[in-house]
């Protein structure tokens, strides 16, 4: 049975329609699921673009190193110098190109 009984029908001009095509396409959501989204007052945000999903599982990768290398720090009492000199290459790395990526978008 469905969970929603009542139907509207909703009249637009083809501009209102190719915005709510892209704005529900930008979201991620079907655009019965966008405007439901809207009429509860939901804040609705674009998905992250393909840049910022690469960036978030580098982050994700690396946030997993430090935290083994932690374990094995608590473990042993103390941190290797090659540990501690991974993690700062890694994350200047990542901040030099995350940066390069963001400030090129911008001009």
């Amino acid at each position: 049975m469905r969970k929603r009984t009542i139907k509207k029908q909703l009249w637009l001009d083809t501009n209102e329609n190719n915005l709510l095509k892209e704005k529900a396409n930008k979201s991620g959501l079907t655009e019965s699921e966008f405007l439901r989204n809207c009429i509860k007052g939901y804040a609705i945000k674009e998905q992250p673009n393909e840049d910022i999903k690469y960036f978030q599982r580098k982050i994700n990768g690396i946030a997993n190193n430090i935290n083994q290398i932690a374990h094995k720090a608590n473990s042993y009492g103390y941190v290797q110098d090659n540990n501690l000199n991974y993690i700062k290459s890694v994350l200047t790395y990542f901040i030099i190109k995350f940066e390069k990526k963001i400030y090129s978008r911008e001009r």
